[in-house]
């Protein structure tokens, strides 16, 4: 049996993965910063290694010391869940990459997926065409708080890179915009201040008999990746031993018009109704090409936004992760 190791487990990246990879025959061992998941993992047959650090090296000896044929590393700081602060950053996706390829080296691992940010090509924003794949990396010059994040992402991607040319290492990194997928905690934070995600709070006016308000231009299109799909290609790239970096685009680009038309469609009440607000700001239209992840890699997403929507609404009335993330807030509660 092919064994696997998960990164990040706790996260809904790396569970969905860790999930996944179970179900494709992988023995899986599912690693968190957190000390405990609850018991969740253990109901799914997968080990559970809890108090990982992977900025300390010291937090390794908690790791098998033995081959897998693939390590996810879903691990690290996310601007959405911290402050401005520089260092989490550097030290969890520059110095956790190093710590994490020694103890691969170690252990004579060689297979790694990691996945970066689409800010690592913001020269490329504000095009109509789909962003290439292998386009020049860069990052933010706004000072916002993507920058440091995409500079560290760019780092540890090359640090990949550059073990591959010198010990033979096999990164696959993904690139994607947002994951959707349903999870208790529906906020974020933006440049350290802590919000809902506007489409959670989409889904809760929904719920709770409201109409939806759509800003700007409705004709915009986004990337609307499922954390299912997501999940696969991580399957896909474990089952490869392809390198490189590729996006993870959504089942075809969908308008703010219909993004909001399948949310209205899973979770709202017959009376709901939108209302166009043409006059306020208009949402980014920033496309990822998916021709390289489905000619070299092999891999397609294969959930509509509709179908997502609906599973979605599923995941959200049986919460099965509750375990792990907790109850659901009242106010997502369906009746």
């Amino acid at each position: 049996m092919k064994k696997a190791i998960v990164l990040g487990a706790t996260g809904q990246l790396g569970c969905y993965s860790a999930l996944a990879l179970k179900q494709d025959g992988f023995d899986v061992i599912a690693v968190g910063r957190r000390h405990s998941d609850g018991g969740f993992f253990a109901t799914q047959g997968i080990k559970f290694i809890g108090g990982f650090d992977i900025s300390k090296v010291e937090s390794f000896g908690l790791l098998p010391k033995e081959h897998f044929d693939v390590v996810v590393n879903m691990a690290g700081t996310m601007p959405a869940h911290a402050d401005m602060n520089m260092m989490p950053y550097v030290q969890s996706i520059v110095v956790g990459t190093v710590n994490l390829c020694n103890w691969m080296k170690d252990n004579g691992s060689k297979r790694i997926v990691f996945n970066t940010t689409p800010s690592d090509v913001v020269d490329y924003w504000g095009s109509t065409e789909p962003i290439d794949d292998d386009a020049i990396r860069s990052f933010p010059k706004n000072g916002n708080d993507h920058a440091v994040y995409a500079i560290c992402k760019r780092a540890a991607t090359d640090i990949l890179e550059h073990l591959r040319i010198a010990e033979g290492f096999e990164p696959c990194v993904f690139r994607h915009f947002m994951v959707y997928g349903w999870h208790p905690d529906a906020y974020y934070y933006l440049n350290g201040e802590k919000k809902m995600l506007p489409w959670r709070y989409m889904i809760r006016r929904c719920i709770n008999g409201k109409g939806v308000d759509v800003y700007g231009d409705p004709t915009r299109l986004k990337e609307l990746l499922y954390i299912k799909d997501f999940a696969a290609a991580v399957v896909r790239a474990a089952n490869t031993h392809i390198c490189g970096i590729f996006n993870l685009s959504g089942y075809k680009p969908y308008s703010l018009d219909e993004m909001v038309d399948g949310i209205m469609h899973a979770f709202a009440s017959k009376d709901a109704q939108k209302k166009y607000c043409p006059n306020m700001p208009d949402t980014p239209q920033i496309l990822l090409s998916g021709k390289k992840s489905a000619e070299i890699l092999g891999w397609q997403p294969k959930w509509t936004w509709e179908a997502a929507c609906e599973d979605m609404k599923h995941e959200l009335q049986a919460n099965p992760i509750e375990l792990m993330w907790g109850a659901i807030e009242a106010e997502d509660t369906i009746h």
